[in-house]
């Protein structure tokens, strides 16, 4: 099938500030289990299942991320299942407990009876088994690593599968919150010497308000949850997953930005909590590397059907080859995942990409134009619309260092392209 014309994309891609949602609350429901890098809002996912999801009974988020479209296709009486995929643990761990419903008052038993423990095992100056990773002594304060510690022997006592995750997820970003991390950062970042000793936590609170502050949220959940059965899949897009073929209607997703060294360290920023639950080592500090586009290509050679990939590997290239090897590895992976999404995806599936168009060398790469001309330079797809929308509430990082020189600083992403496409 022709590609459509650049003039022909260009009719159908316009700025839309209505979806901006400058002044909505992005914490509704079990949203705020969790904060995770590049979050999806509620409203966007809200609303393209309102505008493209109508007759659609199966969700696919093949990038879960923190599972914003999963979340929001269990509030929707319309769905029936909703599939989820990603290759971070903390992101399937995260989707999970948003998405599972909870007696509350089973959550405040054993709220009122692991906090009454850990207080007592502190009193007590009992010590608890601290995880064995490299640096835990640079992240964390003394004291912070024995209450840490003495949560986590205590949330292991629970029984209940549901119940115990539920837990972990506060604790996991109780670690974030009193590590010796930068606040607001993904990165690891320590903090200079004079905020480290202005920090000074008070670790049981922090853990206790978190997981009360989530309690409250489930006790909304478990009223407005409808009847959509959710599969989390710990699997990965670019292969072939566990989904039965044209069985999906609607995908809706955030893919990942494509560089975790310069913009979005999912790895780094879930390593901290990933440790402390106990993850395998390994598998921790290589999320980066083996999300999409972790391995630079050997070289420019490629037989993806994009023109306007091309032409901005050829401009990178010029400034530095290297550099546009790594980000022609992106698209190379991702073009993998469009041949699984095209085998899952029933015909007039409407696929919706949240995406962010990054700058590489001060060259701003089109990312919402070149995944369309993947999609239609192997499939039939119709492009609908590509909605640009300003970035309010998103947790990105609005410069990053790309010399890694100090005070030397470039634009990342202040806008987002939501593109509209359907499979014919």
């Amino acid at each position: 099938m022709q590609s459509q014309s650049f003039n022909e994309q260009e009719e159908k891609k316009f700025k839309d500030t209505s979806w901006d949602f400058c002044n909505e609350y992005t914490k509704s429901s079990n949203h705020g289990f969790h904060t995770y890098p590049a979050m999806m809002i509620p409203q966007i996912a809200r609303r393209l299942i309102e505008l493209y999801g109508k007759d659609k009974k199966i969700l696919l988020d093949p990038f879960v991320g923190s599972g914003t479209a999963l979340l929001e296709a269990t509030l929707n009486k319309n769905f029936k299942k909703a599939y989820g995929i990603d290759i971070n643990p903390l992101a399937l761990l995260i989707s999970k407990v948003k998405t599972t419903s909870i007696n509350p008052q089973s959550l405040w038993d054993e709220y009122h009876k692991l906090v009454k423990k850990s207080l007592e095992d502190k009193k007590n100056k009992k010590i608890a088994q601290k995880p064995d990773f490299f640096n835990i002594d640079f992240w964390f304060k003394p004291e912070v690593i024995k209450d840490l510690a003495i949560i986590k022997q205590n949330i292991n006592l629970i029984q209940n599968k549901d119940i115990l995750d539920f837990f972990l997820i506060a604790f996991s970003e109780t670690v974030r919150d009193v590590s010796n991390t930068r606040n607001r950062e993904y990165k690891l970042y320590r903090m200079n010497q004079e905020m480290l000793k202005k920090q000074n936590p008070d670790t049981l609170r922090i853990f206790r308000e978190k997981v009360k502050e989530n309690i409250y949220s489930m006790e909304n959940y478990v009223k407005e949850k409808q009847k959509c059965e959710v599969n989390i899949l710990a699997e990965d897009t670019r292969n072939l997953t566990s989904i039965s073929a044209n069985s999906v209607d609607l995908i809706i997703t955030s893919p990942p930005y494509g560089d975790s060294r310069t913009t979005v360290a999912y790895g780094q920023f879930s390593r901290l909590g990933l440790q402390w639950l106990g993850y395998d080592k390994n598998q921790v500090i290589n999320i980066d590397k083996i999300s999409l586009g972790g391995i630079p290509t050997k070289d420019l050679k490629n037989g993806l059907g994009s023109l306007t990939l091309k032409k901005t590997l050829d401009k990178i290239a010029k400034i530095d080859p290297y550099r546009a090897r790594d980000v022609l590895s992106f698209y190379v992976d991702f073009d993998k995942c469009i041949q699984e999404l095209h085998r899952v995806a029933k015909k007039g599936a409407f696929m919706c990409f949240v995406v962010g168009n990054r700058t590489v060398k001060g060259i701003q790469i089109p990312t919402d134009e070149i995944i369309l001309e993947l999609f239609q330079a192997k499939n039939h797809y119709k492009h609908h619309n590509t909605f640009i929308r300003n970035i309010s509430h998103k947790r990105m990082p609005k410069l990053n260092s790309p010399t890694n020189i100090s005070g030397n600083h470039a634009v990342t992403m202040n806008e987002e392209w939501i593109v509209i496409i359907e499979k014919q």
